[in-house]
């Protein structure tokens, strides 16, 4: 855990070294920006007095230009060409250029060169001044500058005339920009080529390769290609590893020309890093001087606090007795020592007195005076003095009503003790009348049981006797389904003979009728008379057959006709006899049952009076305990008065 010294120490620390650290990058920042806000500033504007001065020189060349062109002499066929190239000459030497020439209309100059080819010729024949590109004269062979201007005669054009400046005017415009110590300068023209610098084998030769392949070269062509824009403007960029600043600005008044300068970052930002150290030195000062002084903070507000801390930390361990630290200081802390101190007087005061109260207590004193040292309770500590008072007030009551409680036990104790040796003899008496019953109930028991088993077997003969009966019926029943078919075929056989005595009856008329037809053919039908004769008795024999059979079938259908009547009544006495048989069988069944059920609420009724017998032993073996121990809580009553005797109570 963080003591509070340290965390007063990193807290203000903290804070003054954010707000240090904040402080001087503002600083830093606004010196940076404002350093770099001013050189861009100076840079743009001598940037823009150097474009303006190439402006001023190249129209004073411009003008140079016009009025040679304007010089009557050098437009006069009449004048010859020695006093026109000595006219040019003094021009040359007036106005301190390199040179002067004259050129025809047909681009002939008068130092025997043909010019026709050359843009400001051909611009000039336009009637229009022009300002060439650097480009190799053809006269001297360096990289010179010509301004052109048409030659007049009168309002005709009779040629024109051109200026040549010396070819490192336009070096000396740069040469002569100076904005620090490792400053240069150098103007391009409208392709991006550098028609001036402070080198001038740069002008001759263009770059070098080296130059070109550096790092941030890319840079470099970058700002170019705005100044071929035509466009000015500031920029900040590292080249061959140094940070570089520039400005440039376009020309007026020429064909794209743009001029550039350029410094590395340092000739400007010295005095801005110096100031900046100075800034960061005092800083670092700042926040050493501001560590000591919360360090001594710290120390000064922290110390105490934690002593006081430490010691109540001891004072919640139980410790009242180890010295509160000493605090001479007046403020806040010094509050908080001498508040520990009045504490720990005040509970050692507190826990003493309660201390003699419980003493008294513990020693059966409930008389003690809790209210002796009252004045030591103030405040909220006041609770404690009514607590205590409640719990000696409570204890003295209670104590109270244990003694009365302990007399109404002891009163109460005799009585179970006599009631428990009464309620013992009698169960014992209750136990022997039990067992004897259970013994009779067992008895009873076992002959219900006997019973039972007897209407079993009983059921069981009469049912076996009922299925006897049963297929005997069924027998019964087949014979008089046999009589039934015996008499069904009787009526068969008596049709079958009154069939028969009717044929014979037919045959015997056939008889007779063939006998009189025999008698009528005379001696052909005697042969036939004598078949008819057979055939009549034959008849004759039959029907008294047939009257012999019908007497004996109609005796056959007496006997059946009886026979069935015995039957059909001997059917429906075994159909009674099989019912009664049932209804024995049934009524048995019953018996059966009813005897098992018997059997069995015996049993159950056996067993509850034997749990009855071990209840009345339980509770006689429970009567007797009770008796032991109403004379124990006899004995443990008087006990308690000896003991509640030991304590003095308020009156």
């Amino acid at each position: 855990m963080k003591s509070i010294e340290r965390r007063i120490v990193c807290t203000a620390i903290l804070l003054v070294g954010l707000s240090l650290f904040f402080l001087g990058s503002a600083a830093i920042t606004a010196m940076y920006i404002s350093a770099t806000h001013i050189v861009k500033g100076n840079m743009e504007e001598i940037v823009q007095v150097a474009s303006d001065r190439a402006k001023w020189e190249l129209e004073a060349y411009s003008n140079i230009a016009a009025g040679l062109g304007g010089v009557y002499k050098l437009s006069d066929p009449n004048v010859s060409d020695e006093e026109k190239k000595e006219t040019l000459s003094e021009w040359a030497k007036r106005y301190d250029l390199e040179r002067c020439n004259l050129i025809d209309t047909n681009g002939n100059g008068i130092d025997g060169n043909t010019y026709n080819d050359r843009e400001y010729f051909q611009m000039a024949m336009q009637g229009k001044a022009h300002i060439s590109e650097p480009l190799v004269s053809k006269v001297t062979g360096k990289l010179t500058i010509i301004v052109a201007a048409p030659l007049y005669n009168g309002n005709e054009l009779a040629g024109c005339v051109y200026v040549v400046p010396h070819e490192e005017f336009l070096n000396d415009i740069v040469s002569d920009i100076n904005v620090s110590d490792n400053s240069a300068a150098y103007m391009i023209d409208k392709d991006g080529n550098i028609i001036a610098d402070v080198d001038m084998n740069i002008v001759k030769n263009g770059e070098i390769e080296t130059d070109k392949q550096a790092a941030g070269y890319d840079a470099v062509l970058a700002m170019r290609e705005k100044m071929k824009n035509g466009e000015s403007g500031f920029e900040n960029y590292k080249y061959k590893g140094v940070d570089q600043l520039a400005a440039y600005h376009p020309v007026d008044g020429t064909n794209g020309w743009s001029l550039a300068i350029y410094a590395p970052q340092s000739d400007f930002m010295g005095d801005t890093y110096t100031a900046i150290s100075t800034t960061v030195v005092i800083t670092v000062i700042a926040l050493s001087v501001s560590i000591i002084l919360s360090l001594r903070l710290g120390k000064v507000i922290g110390k105490p606090v934690k002593s006081c801390a430490e010691r109540i930390d001891l004072l919640a361990g139980g410790d009242l007795s180890s010295p509160v630290p000493v605090v001479r200081a007046k403020d806040e802390t010094g509050v908080l020592a001498e508040a520990t101190t009045t504490m720990l007087f005040k509970l050692d005061n507190i826990i003493k007195d309660i201390g003699r109260v419980l003493g008294e207590i513990s020693n059966g004193n409930l008389a003690v005076n809790d209210t002796e040292n009252e004045n030591y309770y103030s405040g909220d500590f006041s609770k404690i003095l009514t607590f205590m008072g409640d719990i000696v007030t409570k204890l003295n009551g209670i104590i109270d009503n244990i003694n009365t409680a302990a007399d109404q036990v002891s009163v109460g104790a005799d009585q179970v003790s006599s009631a428990a040796q009464n309620l013992s003899q009698g169960t014992t008496e209750q136990a022997s009348s039990v067992q004897q019953l259970a013994a009779t109930i067992h008895e009873i028991s076992e002959q219900v049981s006997q019973n039972s088993h007897n209407c079993v077997n009983a059921s069981a003969f009469v049912n076996e006797t009922a299925t006897y009966i049963e297929g005997a019926n069924r027998e019964m029943e087949r014979l008089t389904e046999a009589m039934n078919n015996i008499s069904s075929t009787s009526d068969q056989i008596g049709d079958i003979i009154k069939a028969i005595e009717d044929i014979a009856f037919q045959t015997n008329i056939l008889a007779l009728n063939a006998a009189v037809e025999a008698a009528r053919a005379g001696e052909a039908g005697k042969g036939f008379a004598v078949v008819a004769d057979e055939v009549r008795n034959l008849a004759s024999k039959s029907a008294e057959a047939a009257k012999d059979t019908t007497v004996l079938i109609e005796h056959s259908m007496d006997a059946v006709t009886k026979g069935m009547s015995i039957a059909t009544a001997t059917a429906s006495a075994m159909n009674n006899v099989g019912e009664k048989a049932r209804s024995v069988e049934e009524i048995v069944g019953k018996i059966a049952v009813a005897s098992e059920q018997q059997a069995n609420m015996i049993e159950q009724i056996n067993v509850g009076v034997e749990q009855i017998s071990s209840v009345v032993q339980t509770n006689s073996a429970t009567a007797e305990q009770s008796a032991a121990a109403s004379e124990e809580l006899s004995g443990q009553a008087s006990n308690l008065k000896n003991l509640i005797g030991m304590f003095t109570l308020r009156s």
